[in-house]
């Protein structure tokens, strides 16, 4: 199937059956005690239409996490121009579009992020937040323009202060 091609509806609704069985499966028994049979019996598919779609449980969690993270990484993007770079409102417009995503998911960031969820999840959206931060901060202040402050302790900062509200909001609100 080419990448144009649109994935057919039942294909769609098999693959978002999957991913909510799954998270609700997670949020209620941890991750490492799930068996596919579990999974497709949830979804209320059977294991070979599972196996059609994944090649097991991890797959199915990776491919989980590559969608919503490739959503997100579409939302908050780097800056394009040097007055992309220089919008002080960028960070506040990243946080607002980050947050409607995650209202959206809420079921899976609440798990995701939460403590049956991997951690690899949480450190993949910092490491894009950090990637964007970087180079919006390069085009703001570039090498040696005598910043003020150290750009690794910016980085991490902004990058950290995003994923600690992501954190914060799966354990109380969302």
């Amino acid at each position: 199937m080419s990448q144009n091609t649109p994935v057919d509806l039942r294909v769609r609704r098999t693959r978002k059956l999957l991913r909510d069985a799954l998270v609700d499966l997670i949020e209620e028994r941890g991750f490492d005690r799930l068996k596919v049979t579990e999974i497709a019996d949830r979804a209320m598919v059977n294991r070979a239409t599972f196996y059609r779609h994944y090649h097991g449980k991890q797959d199915l969690l990776e491919r989980c996490m590559d969608d919503v993270f490739e959503e997100l990484a579409g939302l908050i993007t780097p800056p394009v121009t040097e007055d992309d770079a220089i919008d002080h409102h960028a960070p506040l417009k990243n946080l607002k579009l980050m947050l409607g995503h995650v209202e959206e998911n809420a079921a899976f960031y609440r798990v995701m992020l939460g403590a049956q969820g991997p951690s690899a999840f949480a450190s993949r959206i910092q490491d894009h937040l950090e990637k964007v931060t970087v180079e919006r901060w390069q085009v703001m202040e570039p090498e040696g323009s005598g910043a003020r402050m150290p750009p690794d302790l910016v980085i991490e900062f902004v990058a950290a202060a995003y994923v600690g509200v992501l954190h914060w909001l799966s354990l109380i609100h969302i």
